[in-house]
């Protein structure tokens, strides 16, 4: 079982390395390159929310559905926007489908949102 902190850890690293390559990415033109970004931001909000379901004593998710279902349990109802809108637009659209909606931006912001809030919850 991964602790608490290397989530987290794991989480930082993930939203920076991917909102830097989505950046490049888009600055140049690369959509490569913003799609890699985009899964990487998409992870760090795996990682977070992990990190909250450790916390409270949960056990790991072994799928997106599993996690839904667990932060449903904890009451983190805008945790679970949060991360419904980064699996379709960061995560499916983006990375898989090769699609970079306009929606993409407000995701990403949206997960820098959640990870300070997950800091906060596990910093108790």
């Amino acid at each position: 079982m991964v602790a608490v902190r290397e989530h987290l850890r794991g989480a930082e690293e993930f939203y920076k390395m991917g909102l830097r390559e989505y950046e490049e990415g888009k600055k140049s033109g690369d959509l490569l390159r913003m799609r890699e970004g985009c899964e990487k931001v998409f992870h760090a909000y795996v990682e977070a929310s992990s990190a909250l379901i450790q916390k409270r004593r949960f056990p790991e998710p072994e799928s997106h559905a599993d996690r839904v279902e667990t932060l449903y349990k904890l009451g983190e109802k805008e945790l679970i926007e949060a991360g419904d809108q980064a699996f379709l637009y960061l995560h499916k659209y983006a990375y898989y489908d090769w699609r970079i909606l306009p929606k993409v931006d407000e995701s990403i912001k949206s997960l820098k949102e959640a990870l300070s809030y997950v800091r906060r919850k596990t910093a108790r």
